[in-house]
């Protein structure tokens, strides 16, 4: 994936990408954020402080990938393959891992 003018993107960015994408998808309709929120135990104030953390990132996707429905209602509007999801999931929670 490639910006305008700039250099292309690191896996770790290209999948935090793909978190962002799929947090403004469930945000963008109340019946998908609401159910989310819930189980998280957050609150739609909660989410610019926690938006940040790597953490939010990977639960955000499990939460997506848990759900066919909104995977593959997400990665449709997304253009993006489902798998690729799964991949930025896998790609964030081993960003924050200590390195042997």
């Amino acid at each position: 994936m490639r910006l305008r003018n700039s250099k292309p993107l690191s896996n770790q960015q290209a999948a935090r990408e793909v978190s962002l994408g799929a947090l403004g998808f469930l945000a963008a309709d109340p019946e998908r954020i609401g159910p989310f929120l819930a189980e998280s135990g957050l609150s739609p104030a909660d989410l610019r402080g926690i938006a940040g953390s790597t953490a939010f990132h990977v639960a955000l996707l499990d939460y997506l990938i848990n759900r066919q429905d909104l995977l593959i209602a997400y990665a449709e509007g997304a253009k993006i393959d489902p798998g690729h999801v799964v991949a930025a999931r896998e790609i964030l929670f081993h960003a924050d891992l200590p390195e042997d």
